[in-house]
């Protein structure tokens, strides 16, 4: 280790001294010969006992068998490889030629010859052979297909070659492709076992037996009447004489006309009388509902109906879709009614109902001298309960308008602006009224501006909307008393026998489900309905309730005609009760649903209390419990 160190440091001094005396220097051992002795040849190692290769391994019983199991599968499988690719005597799926000739074009609905051509190329027969034909319905869905009757063709010898024609008629829109698939069941000779050979074969549509054409807007408004036109064209041979056009619109889209009519409430039109030279148009108005960004599709068939469901296509011919989004209006509107923004909406007659029209300038630019107008039409209207702010109310066309000279912010709507106006009206009472069918009020509201352009020009800008309000029907029950036997006035302790009389009132609007309840208290009894009465009534024990299950109830009842029930009750006060008119029936409610607003209807009724007994028994005193 110093001897390595010495070398070290005289090495550091001569690099980095300027006064380093080489004489100085560290010097190394001097160098000596060495010999070594090197042999003429390898040593040889030494041998090590190796094993006897000539002692026998006992092998197991298991080791045998699994070596046997795995000679006689690799037997089998060079057997049935022989079999299936040397022996001639092996039936073969690739030796059966099945083969589709006819043109790879034609026009839907018109008759394609084709020829089916099976050859067996095979050294053996192929046996109980059968052909079957499939290939799509109609032009709407490939999953729907048509079978042609099966050809049971029988044995097909060895080398022999058996042709069929058929006809088939295809559908589908121009340059579609369908596809006839070919299938052809087999059992080789002498077997047992069936197998089947396919063969697909593509047919182009060159020309669709009927063309469909839609003619609508890519991006509507929501709650704004949009015009769809379909036109049907037919391009060939009428391929039925049962033609008819189906149209499947959004479940939001509300129908409003159509011209012709559709044939039933499944949006079905008759194209019977088409022609060649004579295309049928459709045009059908309706609004959509939804929210902005929505994406709504119409989708068109023209075809034949299902024979089993005629509210469903059989066969189409062709089909057609149209897609529309809903976008925001450069002028935007709402309308809300009571505080709802609802297209319809069910009101009692004579309660006040508040409107609030509220817009928004959707553009990036100002809209200037917007003016609004709210028109109001209806058969239960009273112009005299009609109220304004800020506007004009025009009781001669029925109408309000608001503008720059009545509302200042009406001059120019900035971007982004918004702003409301407001307006009261009260609906006549239909109470006692009977002879107005569907009693309601329809609110239009539209808003126009001008949108300036380059220049002195300008764009119009409008928007529209409409609310209906629905007059609910006044639907009542009263009741009455009246004294049939035992103690008058009653005593406390005794007997009275009263009988109850329910009589049913309903103004403009025919009722359903219509229902009174009504319970006991736990001193007055439960005796029957009077003899005669043909209504649903009955009497719950247990829970000491009532029921009138009236069901349907026209309008009119109450006026027009009558509609009652009467049952009796028996009253038994108790002395605490001596100077009180106790109640007899309690918790009175009627309900129903009015079958032209769709609201439920009905009331809960006063309470009846012997005091409210008319008639001859009626006198001082008699309302009251004596001793």
């Amino acid at each position: 280790m110093s001897e390595n160190k010495g070398k070290i440091e005289d090495l550091k001094r001569k690099l980095y001294d300027p006064n380093y005396d080489e004489s100085t220097s560290y010097r190394r051992g001097a160098l000596r010969e060495q010999r070594y002795d090197v042999k003429d040849e390898w040593d040889k190692p030494k041998t090590e006992e190796m094993p006897n290769k000539n002692k026998k391994i006992k092998t197991s019983f298991f080791k045998k068998f699994f070596i046997l199991s795995i000679i006689f599968f690799i037997g089998a499988v060079g057997y049935s490889a022989y079999k299936f690719f040397l022996d001639d005597s092996t039936v073969s799926g690739n030796k059966i030629d099945l083969e589709i000739i006819g043109s790879s074009f034609t026009k839907g609905g018109e008759d394609l010859p084709l020829e089916i051509e099976i050859t067996n190329r095979n050294s053996a027969s192929l046996e109980s052979a059968s052909l079957t034909i499939e290939y799509p319905k109609g032009a709407n869905d490939d999953s729907e297909i048509i079978r042609l009757d099966k050809d049971e063709i029988g044995t097909i010898k060895s080398g022999e070659t058996v042709i069929r024609n058929i006809r088939v008629k295809l559908y589908g829109s121009e340059k579609s492709i369908k596809n006839i698939k070919a299938s052809l069941e087999y059992r080789p000779e002498g077997s047992n076992a069936t197998f089947a050979k396919e063969k697909y074969y593509p047919v182009t549509i060159s020309l669709a037996p009927v063309s469909l054409k839609v003619e609508a807007p890519n991006s509507i408004i929501a709650n704004q009447t949009v015009s769809i036109k379909i036109t049907t064209t037919l391009n060939t041979t009428q391929p039925s004489d049962h033609l008819v056009l189906q149209l499947k619109h959004p479940s939001n889209f509300i129908f409003e006309t159509a011209e012709p009519l559709p044939m039933n409430d499944n949006y079905i039109w008759d194209l019977s009388s088409i022609t060649q030279t004579t295309p049928i148009t459709i045009e059908l108005k309706g609004k959509l509902m939804g929210q902005t960004g929505d994406e709504q599709v119409f989708h068109a068939y023209a075809g034949t109906l299902d024979n089993n469901d005629t509210s469903k296509m059989g066969v189409v011919y062709s089909s057609i879709l149209q897609k529309m989004v809903i976008e925001n209006p450069f002028l935007d509107i709402k309308v809300l009614v009571n505080n709802q923004d609802q297209e319809e909406y069910a009101v009692k007659g004579g309660q006040e109902v508040s409107v609030d029209i509220t817009w928004k300038n959707n553009l990036s630019s100002s809209i200037n001298d917007a003016e609004i107008v709210a028109k109001i039409t209806g058969n239960i209207l009273d112009k005299n309960n009609i109220k304004e702010t800020s506007g004009y109310y025009d009781s001669l066309n029925g109408q309000i308008i608001w503008n720059k000279s009545t509302l200042k912010e009406l001059e120019s709507i900035e971007p982004g602006g918004t702003g409301k106006v407001s307006f009261d009206f009260t609906p006549m009472s239909l109470t006692g009224l009977s002879g107005i069918k569907n009693p309601q009020a329809v609110i239009s509201v539209s808003i126009k501006g001008n949108q300036p352009l380059y220049g002195s020009s300008f764009s119009n800008i409008d928007n529209f909307t409409e609310k209906k309000i629905k007059l609910k029907t006044d639907f009542q029950v009263a009741s009455s008393l009246s004294y049939l036997t035992g103690d008058l006035p009653p005593r406390a302790e005794g007997n009275t026998n009263y009988m109850v009389t329910w009589t049913l009132s309903n103004s403009t609007n025919s009722v359903s489900q219509a229902l009174v309840t009504a319970s006991l208290p736990i001193y007055t009894d439960w005796v029957g309905f009077v003899a005669g009465t043909k209504e649903n009534i009955s009497y719950n024990k247990e829970k000491r309730e009532i029921t009138w299950k009236i069901g349907s109830v026209p309008p009119g009842t109450g006026v027009d005609s009558n509609r009652e029930v009467s049952f009796i009750v028996n009253f038994k006060p108790s002395i605490s009760q001596v100077g009180l008119s106790p109640l007899l029936i309690q918790n009175i409610s009627l309900s129903g649903t009015d079958s032209y607003s769709g609201a439920q209807v009905g009331s809960t009724m006063n309470n009846l209390y012997i005091s409210s007994i008319s008639g001859a028994s009626a006198g001082e005193g008699n309302g009251r419990v004596s001793n």
